[in-house]
């Protein structure tokens, strides 16, 4: 069953850097959440090295990861901030997100500083007897109470978020987007708090200071059910964003007033999850174009095109310029409409020929579009130009 670790390790690298290169909505978010992916790849990566059996073959990969582990849950603290609330703060007392770290610095220094002997005994120990690897001493702490008090340290984060994450979940605009970002945020956190109720009581065990599953082993020669699910755990956090794409991209958080029905970008700095500028950058691109004015332009075609999902399409649209993305396209058809028309287009063509031009399927779905928009018949505007 060690498989499943290097099946989430291998997923967790990948993953980490698609989020570190990958454009997002919310970089900052995204890419704290790759830092945490990338901690938790090496941690899946050594635990299948040293509970299968191959240190002796990677022994460069041992103790000095200790002090990466320290720090696994600081980006899950900084992510759901950041992502809860589209900024990210710093507090004083967050330094007290750094004791595990700082501790397991002193520690993993004071081996590194002892004679190799010492490194070595506890090298082969780890070899010989995989089982038993966490009952080592360092100075301050054994390797079994550095496990106990860094899962501790990301339980307490976890309780802390709660009171954040219920509010952001139940207030907010009940569209598509936000329904994508609650779930996610719901099933992401409830599995890092299983993960961190089971390696607390791993270490525990570990430290022979409870002994309720001693009976129920199921894996390895000294497994249990804690480890299996602890294991099944760490696969989980680690393919759980293929049910979750769009957390790739980030999210937008602020809403914005609607700016009108202006097809222009705006002048004012206006706080946004989405990357005002290349998204406008993008979609004029597409005006450019003209793929508005392709028959079978729709959102899941400009989506391929701009490279985000199509819901954030529909929402920047909606906050941007308070438009559907129907409204937006047939605002840009008829405004090529009108160009075309007073360039004196109708002179020599139909209305149905000036219809097709614009990418409609028929001169009444045309007409009635143009008069929408514009209060006049397409021929009526024509006649206004005389």
């Amino acid at each position: 069953m060690i498989i499943i670790l290097l099946i989430a390790g291998i997923f967790g690298f990948v993953l980490s850097t698609t989020l570190f290169f990958k454009k997002s909505t919310n970089t900052l978010a995204t890419r704290i959440l790759g830092s945490f992916y990338l901690i938790l790849s090496v941690y899946a990566l050594q635990a299948y090295i040293i509970d299968g059996g191959y240190l002796e073959h990677f022994t460069w990969f041992f103790l000095w990861p200790l002090l990466l582990y320290h720090l696994i849950f600081i980006p899950i603290y900084y992510y759901f901030k950041v992502l809860l609330t589209d900024q990210f703060t710093w507090d004083k007392a967050e330094l007290i997100l750094l004791v595990p770290f700082l501790l397991g610095l002193i520690d993993v220094g004071y081996v590194y500083l002892q004679p190799e002997s010492f490194y070595k005994n506890i090298l082969t120990e780890a070899i010989s007897t995989p089982e038993t690897r966490l009952n080592v001493q360092y100075w301050l702490l054994s390797l079994d109470q550095h496990l106990l008090m860094r899962h501790l340290w990301q339980l307490g984060v976890l309780i802390v978020l709660f009171p954040e994450i219920k509010f952001f979940i139940k207030n907010g605009e009940d569209e598509e987007l936000k329904n994508i970002l609650d779930r996610w945020v719901l099933v992401f956190w409830g599995i890092l708090m299983v993960m961190a109720g089971l390696a607390i009581i791993y270490a525990l065990e570990k430290m022979m200071l409870v002994e309720i599953f001693d009976s129920l082993i199921i894996i390895g020669k000294n497994g249990g059910i804690i480890t299996f699910l602890l294991y099944i755990a760490l696969f989980l956090i680690g393919i759980i964003p293929i049910y979750f794409p769009s957390i790739l991209y980030g999210y937008p958080q602020k809403p914005r007033p609607d700016s009108g029905f202006i097809l222009h970008e705006g002048t004012e700095d206006l706080k946004f999850g989405l990357e005002k500028e290349e998204v406008l950058a993008k979609l004029k691109g597409l005006k450019e174009n003209n793929c508005h004015l392709d028959k079978n332009f729709n959102l899941t075609e400009c989506a391929k095109k701009v490279d985000m999902p199509s819901h954030h399409i529909s929402y920047f649209l909606k906050q941007y310029f308070g438009l559907s993305f129907a409204a937006y396209k047939n605002i840009l058809r008829t405004e090529h409409a009108k160009q075309l028309i007073e360039e004196g287009y109708l002179e020599n063509n139909t209305i149905d020929a000036l219809a097709e031009e614009c990418g409609y399927a028929s001169r009444t779905s045309f007409s009635k579009t143009f008069k929408s928009l514009i209060n006049i018949s397409p021929s009526e505007y024509a006649s206004t130009l005389n």
